[in-house]
């Protein structure tokens, strides 16, 4: 951003906090400076407990999910280890080896032979309900099952189960079924729309032969649903939550809601999408959308399956926490931004109040009255202070009035004697005048000289009105001086004037150059053996006038040139009675420290006074 509009902007707030009210002023600022840390503070809180809850419900949630696959897992190994059990027993490879050579009876006698062994095996089990045996050209055998309710299923998923067995070459097969895929001869009973029908899920393996390894045919062992369900069924991970297993198809193999349809394709057809994406990424949590509702999804993969146990936590229970939070942290801010209002303006009203005292009693002194005063005096901070300095300036004040009025009385008084005593160099004036008349009529040239230069130098003394005059005003003041100083003197010296012509219309301090000459004449020339000469310069140079006076009388030490520039020298024999000192102190009283006096000296050889002025037309 430009300086310049980032400056307007300053000027512009600034200006309009000058014409604010100072209590409104500081309310604004108290409020502003307690509730911005507020509500950083509120924002920063809320963030940080909203991400810790959800960090805590998200590990939470992938532990859970993790903890059911191991414990789904144990199950699926039991199975696993029953099915090969079942391939591996005696009685199954002699049926299955000799099958085709078996009477009828035979068979009957191993078919009661299993049920048998199968019924001692799995009679405690609530979740195993039937057990088949396929020999490798399809006959069955049932193992183990109820007999009046014969296991059967239809053709199409029979032939599809037991040829995915059969090229899984050993490796068992996990499958959910329910009443599409079973015929049931009392299906009018439990129509297949009913929720009391039975899900089940079939693990099946290749049964093959304890030497020689070739097919003799696959076990079936069908589990209630309940197995995988019950072990997260009483799983709580919150309000609207739901805990299922999901095959790598998208189809739900198990679940515990009967909203979530068995063996049926998830609605959110993303779900398994986000599943094989994030399996790959090792990634285990991600969000998902079912049902327009945001949720939170962990899943864990089965091992050895292409299932996954996945938990769904809506976004809607994740943030109940979070916003009573933020609702007690809304309702915590409003109290303290309610408590800042009130202490904002109980301690404002502390500084506006004797402030506004403070300035209708300077309005009353603008008016005239000296007799007002301010009473503060149960407080002791600053403006109780300022009070009663106001207090005292108000009476000093009056003092100081009173005191004026008889100074000028006073006043009043010296200036009628001092024009009385005006008289006396205008009455001098008028006899030199008539003695130059006189001087001339008698053809006395030199005295005529002598007076005309004296009365020049009065006329100077006496005009009082005029604090600068021109160069050659001075100037011819200054050669009014030395004429009369020639007389004094004898001829002592002589003077070399060099004045640029484009200074003498420039205006200077009136007496600014006669002082700085007679200290020449009285320090350096006087004091020396024979005739002196005093060389008087002015030129300009980069925008200032400057004055040189130049002498080769006797010199000045330096001890001797702080001595004139810093302190007065009176000497009786002055006639103007200003020092050099006071010369330096007038510049630098007009102009400023970057102009004044330099004195240069050389003992028993010269002196050099350089002057340096302003231009002023």
């Amino acid at each position: 951003m430009d300086n310049n509009l980032i400056i307007k902007i300053k000027l512009k707030i600034y200006s309009y906090l000058r014409k604010t009210h100072i209590q409104n002023r500081l309310i604004v600022l108290f409020l502003v400076l307690s509730l911005f840390p507020m509500l950083v503070t509120g924002i920063y809180s809320y963030q940080k407990s909203s991400q810790a809850i959800h960090d805590k419900i998200n590990t939470y949630s992938v532990e859970v999910v993790n903890q059911v696959a191991k414990n789904i897992e144990e199950e699926l190994t039991r199975m696993e280890y029953q099915t090969i059990e079942i391939a591996f027993s005696e009685l199954v490879q002699n049926t299955l080896s000799n099958y085709e050579q078996l009477s009828e009876w035979e068979i009957y006698d191993a078919r009661y032979r299993m049920r048998a062994d199968m019924v001692r095996k799995f009679s405690f089990s609530e979740y195993i309900s039937d057990v088949q045996l396929f020999t490798d050209q399809g006959d069955k055998i049932i193992a183990y099952g109820d007999t009046g309710f014969t296991l059967t299923f239809k053709d199409k998923f029979r032939n599809n189960l037991l040829a995915e067995i059969k090229n899984s070459d050993g490796a068992p097969v996990w499958k959910a079924v329910d009443f599409r895929d079973e015929l049931h001869q009392v299906s009018r009973v439990y129509p297949e729309n009913t929720p009391e029908k039975s899900y089940g899920i079939i693990i099946g393996r290749t049964i093959k032969e304890l030497y020689k390894g070739t097919q003799l045919g696959s076990v079936i062992i069908r589990v209630n649903e309940n197995l995988f369900s019950d072990v997260y069924r009483n799983i709580d991970l919150g309000e609207g939550t739901e805990i299922f297993i999901i095959n790598s198809a998208g189809t739900v193999v198990s679940t515990r809601n009967n909203d979530i349809a068995f063996n049926e394709k998830y609605p959110e057809f993303n779900l398994i999408n986000k599943i094989n994406e994030n399996s790959k990424q090792t990634n285990t949590t991600f969000e998902l959308n079912i049902n327009q509702d945001k949720n939170l999804v962990a899943f864990s993969p089965i091992k050895d399956t292409d299932w996954f146990i996945v938990s769904t936590i809506p976004f809607s229970y994740l943030n109940r926490e979070t916003g009573q939070i933020a609702k007690d942290i809304m309702g915590v801010s409003l109290i303290i931004f309610m408590l800042a209002i009130f202490l904002s303006y109980l301690f404002t009203k502390s500084i506006s109040d004797p402030l506004n005292k403070l300035v209708s009693a300077m309005n009353q002194v603008e008016d005239g009255n000296l007799e007002v005063q301010i009473e503060d005096y149960q407080a002791q901070d600053e403006l109780s202070e300022a009070s009663n300095n106001f207090n005292h300036m108000v009476v000093e004040l009056k003092e100081l009035l009173e005191d004026v009025k008889e100074k000028e009385k006073q006043k009043n008084n010296l200036e009628f004697k001092a024009l009385q005593a005006q008289i006396n160099p205008h009455f001098l004036s008028n006899i030199l005048n008539t003695a130059r008349l006189l001087a001339d009529m008698q053809n006395a040239d030199n005295l005529e000289n002598f007076l005309s230069s004296v009365i020049n130098l009065l006329h100077l003394s006496m005009n009082n009105k005029e604090d600068f005059i021109t160069v050659n005003k001075e100037i011819e003041y200054l050669k009014s001086y030395l004429n009369i100083q020639q007389f004094r003197l004898h001829n002592k010296f002589d003077v070399k004037f060099e004045i640029e012509k484009d200074l003498l219309n420039y205006k200077i301090p009136k007496f600014l150059l006669q002082p700085v000459v007679e200290n020449s004449i009285i320090h350096g020339i006087s004091g020396k053996s024979g005739q002196g000469l005093i060389e008087i310069k002015g030129f300009s140079q980069k925008e200032r006038v400057i004055f040189t006076i130049t002498d080769d009388g006797i010199g000045i030490s330096e001890t001797e040139i702080n001595s004139l520039l810093n302190k007065e020298r009176k000497n009786k024999d002055q006639f103007s009675g200003i020092g050099i000192n006071n010369v330096k102190e007038r510049i630098e009283n007009y102009f400023g420290s970057e102009y004044g006096i330099e004195i240069e000296s050389l003992k028993g050889y010269f002196t050099t006074v350089k002057i340096i002025l302003p231009e002023i037309d």
